[in-house]
């Protein structure tokens, strides 16, 4: 039993060393690895075929087509692997997304300024694959997506590189580890709760209430010195000859919080894709609102600064930093 665990320890210790994590990563002779085709199989075999044709009869032409080949497989090699050899690939930036939705990942590859790149395939396994070719520019960036199942950091596995240009013939692959990951928020979903927390409408009660102010008509006062004759009441006047004033008040919006423990909601997963719902709402109807989720108190505002922060905090909730 510990033979294969110390076997399986060597491998990993071997692909480290050799693709180390970073954010940077440039394949040379000691990342690469060449290896040959079905088709280059295929003609191996007719070349053993053709081969002993050549001994049987004493053939010049079947030995001269033999070992044409022959060196073409060989040749295929040199240029296979130099198609993928000072390939440099960096990781750029990372963008957040939804639980069971695609996170992207922008990367840059490059080569040197005086080689020329083809048909360079990047992914990863079962995901989108990218082709890049380094004809007129030295420098491209590409975008691959992952599929994501769950909330909180996500770290993509290695990416594959790869290439079977000019011939075919031969594939020349290797690895990427870089050091990049991307914020998964939960799932927004509405759940059925009944939350301890006023709602906002459109008269005086969704909100705190400024005297002086000079939107909603309030009422009617004496006269007193200095006010506007705009707001005099005219109609009062008339009927007692005393001057009135009329008064107005304003209605600050009502800061809504999103609060962890109003929620009559079973269950953590539930509990965060609700709030990441609501939140979601509420930005979209542009309140002010807050978050409360234990260990973390977010005050209200409001924004898309604001709702990245809170969609983070949901999405990093209950997970070491």
């Amino acid at each position: 039993m510990s033979q294969p665990k110390a076997s399986q320890n060597g491998w990993f210790n071997w692909m480290k060393d050799r693709f180390p994590e970073s954010k940077q990563i440039t394949l040379n002779i000691r990342r690469i690895f060449v290896i040959p085709t079905k088709v280059s199989l295929g003609l191996l075999v007719t070349l053993g075929v053709l081969f002993l044709m050549a001994i049987n009869f004493q053939n010049s032409l079947i030995y001269a087509l033999t070992f044409w080949l022959l060196a073409l497989i060989v040749i295929s090699i040199f240029f296979t692997y130099r198609n993928l050899a000072g390939v440099t690939i960096k990781a750029i930036q990372s963008h957040a997304c939804f639980a069971g939705e695609k996170a992207v990942f922008e990367i840059e590859v490059r080569c040197p300024e005086n080689q020329k790149k083809s048909a360079i395939s990047l992914g990863w396994k079962d995901q989108d694959v990218a082709q890049v070719n380094l004809q007129n520019h030295h420098t491209v960036r590409i975008k691959l997506s992952h599929d994501t199942k769950k909330r909180g950091l996500f770290k993509p596995d290695k990416i594959s590189i790869f290439t079977v240009y000019p011939v075919g013939l031969v594939v020349a692959w290797s690895y990427a580890m870089l050091d990049m990951e991307s914020i998964i928020y939960p799932k927004p979903l509405l759940q059925d709760t009944a939350e301890n927390q006023q709602s906002k409408s459109d008269d005086a009660e969704a909100g705190k209430e400024i005297a002086r102010g000079s939107t909603d008509f309030s009422g009617i006062r004496e006269y007193q010195a200095g006010d506007s004759p705009k707001h005099i009441h005219w109609g009062a006047y008339a009927k007692t000859g005393k001057a009135y004033t009329k008064t107005f008040v304003d209605y600050a919006n009502q800061e809504l919080w999103l609060d962890w423990d109003s929620l009559a909601i079973t269950g953590i997963e539930l509990k965060l894709s609700h709030l990441s719902a609501k939140i979601l709402q509420y930005h979209q109807e542009q309140q002010v609102y807050g978050l409360k989720i234990p260990g973390k108190t977010i005050p209200p505002a409001t924004g898309e600064a604001h709702k990245t922060m809170c969609l983070t905090a949901l999405a990093l909730y209950g997970q070491a930093s």
